[in-house]
């Protein structure tokens, strides 16, 4: 596979990270994955004596299980003391417990946490509580670039350690397009023609798992971008002021093509039925050409396809201009250790050790992301060379839910989208529940 490296992205990226906002953050959004209310699943490895020792309990997403699967082994060669444990649920799963937990002094010492804002699982949220680790001190917290501090720091102190640079963006079954004859769409209306495509030949244009929660922002944070941010590049700040809305904006717009995409048979059978786990599968397997997703889906579809079937990642286009297009980015893959964890010393070893540049690398390469740290060393694959010309660009936004001011928001937007597809509610009456919800401040 072709590879570059680029380090003027990764001054462009720092550049329009340090733009945005003036505080909050989450991953998930966007880069998360929601439901199954399941017992999570715990694997166990184990090791000998060396300068830390005992038993580290690590709580996290699955988007970050190949990741973690990977560097753990090393982990425990370096500090044979160490036997780690390791447990994974689905983000709404997963916060819900964690925050159960964490009240309850029983939650892991190290778990998945997003930077800045936007879930109840973020730095933000879990802060005031003193639920996380003051990370300031370590090594790694030297290394993060400046750009993310917003995201990563509270009053200038560090307390989450981003794994990855994730993007947003539709991530295509290059074997299925081409066996449908398919081009991959630059302008909106070819979006339509590429669903036209693919619904002649019996296949689904793209996967949409809209049964699970955080897969039905997807789409909104992948097409605002271009129709909101990039040509107001204030726009955050003016909504923060008061002086825009959801609702008087191209949001509203926004919302029109997702529903357009679903009335244009965009999507298979039942979306609002369809889990993340089933659309990554439709994908893998070709029976849907494409799913607009975070970059650490890769790992998911490539899971479920046959040896030889290779992936890439472009931006989903808003209008009939391909120059206006746009793309989302931001850190992503937040890991954070527990204030109050019962093994601190296992905790603080294992988060340095997750920031060195050699260990962000490994990571990276087994989630199909970007590395947050040594970037500017990096071999990028050449299904991430798009969104790199968007950050080279600075065609980029972080991601939207990082710069809302609570968690609400994006709770609003989940509900707002799940009820516009199910045609039990106007675009309207859905935004203006997501300008009440940014109104809570």
């Amino acid at each position: 596979m072709k590879r570059r490296r680029w380090t003027a992205a990764l001054a462009a990226l720092t550049m329009v990270a340090l733009a945005a906002c003036g505080g909050a953050s989450n991953d998930g959004a966007s880069e998360e994955e929601p439901t199954d209310t399941g017992a999570a699943e715990t694997t166990t490895s184990g090791g000998g004596g060396g300068e830390v020792e005992g038993t580290l309990t690590i709580f996290a997403i699955p988007n970050a299980r190949d990741g973690l699967d990977a560097v753990i082994p090393q982990f425990e060669e370096e500090n044979p003391g160490v036997t780690v444990e390791a447990s994974y649920a689905e983000v709404d799963s997963m916060i819900s417990t964690l925050r159960t937990q964490l009240s309850a002094g029983t939650a892991a010492d190290v778990f998945s946490a997003w930077p800045g804002n936007g879930t109840p699982g973020s730095m933000e949220n879990l802060v005031p509580g003193g639920y996380l680790m003051d990370l300031t001190e370590l090594e790694l917290s030297d290394r993060i670039p400046s750009g993310f501090d917003s995201v990563t720091m509270v009053d200038g102190r560090r307390y989450v350690l981003p794994m990855s640079i994730g993007a947003i963006g539709a991530i295509y079954n290059e074997q299925a397009v081409e066996a449908v004859g398919a081009t991959i769409p630059t302008t909106w209306s070819e979006v339509l023609e590429f669903c036209e495509t693919a619904s002649a030949a019996g296949k689904s244009a793209f996967a949409l798992g809209a049964q699970t929660l955080w897969n039905t922002q997807l789409i909104n944070y992948a097409l605002t971008p271009t129709l909101v941010y990039g040509p107001n590049p204030d726009f955050d700040e003016q909504q923060a002021a008061g002086e825009v809305t959801f609702a008087e904006s191209e949001w509203v717009t926004a919302f029109e093509k997702y529903v357009e995409m679903l009335d244009s048979g965009c999507f298979q059978d039942d979306p609002l039925g369809t889990s993340y786990e089933v659309a990554t599968e439709l994908v893998g397997k070709g029976d849907a050409l494409a799913i607009v997703s975070v970059t650490s889906t890769f790992a998911a579809v490539e899971a479920n396809a046959e040896e030889g079937t290779t992936f890439n990642m472009f931006a989903l286009p808003a209008t009939d201009n391909a120059d206006d297009t746009w793309m989302p980015a931001g850190a992503s893959g937040g890991i954070g250790a527990n204030a109050n964890a019962k093994n601190p010393e296992a905790a603080r070893a294992f988060m340095e050790f997750l920031g060195r540049p050699d260990i962000q690398a490994q990571f990276a390469d087994a989630v199909g992301q970007l590395p947050m740290i040594g970037l500017d060393t990096y071999d990028v694959p050449e299904s991430l060379s798009v969104p790199v010309q968007h950050v080279e660009a600075g065609t980029i936004h972080p991601y939207i839910d990082q710069l809302w001011p609570n968690p609400e928001v994006q709770a609003a937007h989940f509900d707002a989208v799940q009820l516009v597809l199910g045609g039990q509610s106007s675009i309207e009456e859905a935004l203006a529940m997501m300008d009440a919800a940014y109104q809570n401040g």
